[in-house]
């Protein structure tokens, strides 16, 4: 055992800027509400989505840690793995990746560090995204930023300054309630065993399996009640850094600062307002918020193809902080250095991709530019505008740098030809079959991209439509 000694730049900032302690919010009294209805309306409204996110965190670990036959159910400090590879059968998630598996862990970091220990993976792909309590990913530990030994990190609560287990790493968690979201690279189904053996050397050493003094208060959908307690506790929990003490002392007045403050000991008229507001504030500015900016997304789009690359936080963007967890769109997602995505739903000309129709995609360096790994996908749009994998009789669902036999042009570029016909034995080791009738989506993905694809002038080369002979 030793003490803290170098932390490195991420720990030191996350350390110096959690000063708002659990004590600190039981010591505030909460102010009186704004006598003002628009003011009030206001502040309910910035509160709610500041605290969006601490509730759906809290949803999720009960999902996970307390319902037992949850798709996401495991023990605190456990792992639970997904084992086989997504087929057009599974319906779990729009567009299933199929390059990598998912595991997902829980830590409690609040009375004594964790341990990760990762395998040596043998060159093998992957990544642990370390998400706290608002939602923001603070740490990655990888392949990209620490190669495929073996190594251990200690997972250090942000009050924690006791002795540290002896860890090659050591990462200062800026919450004590701490998510884990693991990707490890599958290549095909061959691969499945090894790939397993992987995931099964990533453990999690912890000081005590279950804590006796986890979250009380259950979450539940559309109760705003228990969303302003659920919420406060969580707080407690989990104290936000010292910078956003001035929002919580304001959002004090509606309900939302820890310990001091609960739905009980608001007045009538502030609860009032609360259910008459949040239903609508969640309805349009944050489930359809999402949805109404990908309707917009066609002025980003690019030779038909819309870039999606993440920063490595949201800051004090809290709105879009808010949104995405109410549609997951960017919980979970990795940082642009990371993994950086294209979405293509149109041609060249802007025309819907699909309905019979046959195409080519030339990728002119005869791959994406990526370090670990690439592929595209394809993806049937059917029912309510979802998308899944398009059975076929190849079961090719994707062509990645891992598809075998690919035949490749004398200048190195390589084309994909899409379309649901056999294209013939000249072409059929490119061949990604689509729909006979539906439309559909492809979604390239280049996880550790080059410099260049980073660059947002970077672009895809657009779907070519084949004109019929």
């Amino acid at each position: 055992m030793h003490k803290i000694s170098k932390l490195g730049k991420k720990a030191l900032i996350a350390a110096a800027a959690l000063v708002l302690t659990a004590g600190a919010a039981s010591a505030q009294s909460a102010p009186a509400s704004p006598s003002n209805a628009p003011e009030l309306d206001k502040l309910i409204r910035e509160a709610m989505l500041y605290a969006y996110p601490y509730q759906e965190f809290m949803k999720m670990r009960h999902e996970a840690l307390e319902v037992k036959d949850s798709a996401t159910a495991t023990t605190l400090n456990h792992f639970r793995h997904a084992r086989h590879l997504a087929t057009p059968q599974d319906r779990w998630a729009n567009a299933p990746i199929r390059d990598t598996f998912y595991s997902t862990g829980w830590l409690d970091v609040g009375h004594a560090p964790v341990v990760l220990s990762v395998p040596e993976t043998q060159g093998r792909y992957y990544v642990v995204a370390m998400i706290g309590a608002d939602l923001n990913t603070f740490a990655y530990v990888g392949s990209r930023l620490g190669g495929t030994s073996a190594r251990k990190i200690a997972v250090v609560g942000p009050q924690w300054n006791g002795a540290v287990p002896q860890a090659d790493q050591i990462v200062r968690a800026p919450t004590r309630d701490v998510y884990l979201n693991l990707r490890v690279l599958v290549r095909d189904e061959a691969d499945l065993p090894a790939a397993h053996a992987v995931q099964d050397g990533f453990q999690i050493q912890g000081a005590s399996p279950q804590a006796q003094d986890g979250p009380r208060i259950l979450p539940r959908p559309q109760d705003w009640g228990r969303f302003v307690d659920v919420v406060n506790e969580s707080l407690v929990r989990n104290p936000p850094p010292g910078s956003e003490q001035t929002l919580l002392q304001r959002f004090a007045q509606v309900g939302i600062c820890g310990q001091s403050c609960s739905w009980d000991r608001l007045p009538p008229a502030v609860q009032q307002r609360w259910l008459a507001l949040a239903p609508e504030i969640e309805k349009t500015e944050l489930k359809s918020r999402l949805n109404a900016e990908r309707k917009s997304a066609a002025s980003q789009r690019r030779n038909g193809w819309l870039p999606y690359r993440l920063p490595d936080g949201f800051g004090t963007d809290y709105l879009t902080r808010a949104a995405s967890a109410a549609m997951a769109g960017g919980i979970l997602g990795l940082e642009a250095a990371e993994a950086t995505y294209f979405f293509g739903s149109v041609d060249g000309n802007n025309q819907a991709l699909g309905n019979g129709n046959r195409y080519r995609l030339r990728l002119p360096q005869g791959r994406l530019p990526a370090d670990a790994f690439w592929s595209i996908a394809l993806y049937e749009f059917v029912e309510n505008g979802r998308q899944f994998l398009l059975d076929n009789p190849l079961h090719r669902y994707a062509i990645t740098d891992r598809t075998p036999g690919l035949t490749f042009n004398a200048d190195g570029s390589l084309e994909i030809w899409l379309q649901p016909q056999d294209p013939g034995a000249d072409k059929r080791a490119n061949w990604l079959p689509t729909p006979a009738k539906n439309r559909f989506l492809l979604v390239a993905r280049a996880y550790q991209p080059w410099p260049e694809m980073l660059d947002p002038s970077w672009v895809m080369e657009p779907v070519e439509l084949i004109q019929p002979d």
